[in-house]
């Protein structure tokens, strides 16, 4: 493909050849960051520090983004744009590689870069998933421009992921928690002024409650033991519409659910397959509880499975439409269309499916149809790779 026929949605496409990167890598070198002094200084930072030209390619990091990248020689980083070397997901979905896909106008890294290059000082937060582990990380970057011969950005990169996984964990958990048993607390208020023959209308009510706080307690546990790969699966034979049926039960029930209807589509066909019933549960309850709080009152949406080739397929769908900025920050761990006090359920979703079931998820939103999501799952489960 040559120069002229590159193509892009977002940043320039074009690159240097590696002729001209070695020649930008030995006149970079030349500089004092040559000296003993300063390559100890730069090789003991915290932070990942890359250098890049003006067609955002590496010509220098530190030993820190080396040994992150997983590579043993620098001479492998040069030429390569950041999210190449991250190896984030939508980096490899073009030819033309990082800052050129739809996704990469969300994206603050290739954001900041630009501006860099600009010769702007410039910090923003990009979150990244990895292709192969499946991993979401989420870094603050630092860029500014570099004064030389050449139009160099100079990008510090710090990994907080750790730090917004546990905020948005925090922020989740108490919210839930906090409305549930507000609500707990509001009923037996009302008991407290009643007569007794009135209790038993109240003791459903109780229960429903308590059993949703343990159910956020089990979810949030369940979560953070997803991402510290310690969650167990037990896979048994299920019924594919057993859980369509239990979930349309169970959802049903919750407050969003109200003024809204859960129907099973009639072409839904019943699939023996093995799973792990409690995690698959799991992701097509989060599925459905975002379906509700998408569809406005007096509007249903429909739940099903079928069997497709050879895996088995459940999909939900509502009729509401999520706009383009929506959809191309989805899967992003903390990102939310809802509040600050959202933001993990899409994430887990695609976790749970990946990671843990050996499955996959897609999903398709237009104005004219409305938004569903489908997620695969093998026949027969095969453990996933580490």
């Amino acid at each position: 493909m040559t120069q002229e026929n590159l193509e892009t949605e977002f940043a320039p496409a074009d690159r240097y050849p590696m002729e001209i990167i070695q020649k930008q890598v030995t006149q970079f070198l030349q500089y004092d960051l040559s000296c003993p002094a300063m390559q100890g200084l730069i090789n003991t930072m915290s932070d990942l520090l890359l250098v890049l030209n003006d067609k955002r390619q590496a010509i220098f990091c530190n030993d820190m983004f080396l040994n992150i990248v997983k590579q043993s020689s620098k001479n492998n980083i040069y030429g390569k744009r950041p999210g190449e070397l991250l190896n984030c997901i939508h980096a490899s979905e073009k030819n033309e590689g990082c800052g050129t896909t739809r996704f990469c106008r969300k994206c603050g890294a290739v954001k900041a870069i630009l501006n860099g290059l600009d010769g702007k000082k410039d910090i923003q937060e990009c979150r990244i998933i990895q292709k192969d582990s499946g991993k979401a990380f989420e870094f603050r970057v630092y860029t500014s421009s570099l004064q030389t011969d050449e139009n160099l950005c100079v990008m510090f990169i710090s990994d907080i992921s750790h730090e917004k996984r546990r905020r948005a964990l925090e922020r989740i958990f108490f919210h839930d928690i906090l409305n549930t048993i507000n609500s707990l607390n509001g009923c037996i208020q009302i008991i407290s002024t009643s007569e007794p023959e009135e209790y038993d209308e109240y003791v459903d009510l109780l229960e429903r409650l308590s059993a949703k706080i343990i159910d956020e307690i089990n979810a949030q546990k369940e979560l953070t033991a997803a991402e510290n790969n310690e969650l167990q699966v037990d896979i048994q034979e299920q019924s594919s519409l057993s859980i369509i049926h239990d979930l349309q039960k169970t959802c049903i029930a919750y407050p969003i659910a109200k003024n809204r209807w859960i129907d099973i589509d009639p072409i839904s066909t019943d699939v023996l397959f093995k799973t792990d019933r409690l995690i698959i549960s799991r992701v097509i309850t989060n599925l459905i509880k975002n379906a509700l709080e998408a569809t406005p009152e007096k509007c249903t949406i429909s739940i099903g499975c079928q069997s497709q080739h050879k895996e088995v397929v459940f999909w939900v769908h509502n009729p509401s439409y999520m706009p383009d900025d929506v959809q191309l920050q989805i899967f992003q761990r903390s990102f939310s269309t809802k509040s600050e006090d959202r933001g993990l359920g899409t994430y887990s979703i695609k976790l749970l499916t990946e990671r843990y079931l050996n499955g996959r998820v897609v999903f398709n939103s237009k104005e004219s149809t409305g938004t569903i999501f489908q997620v695969f799952f093998p026949l027969n489960y095969k453990q996933p790779k580490e």
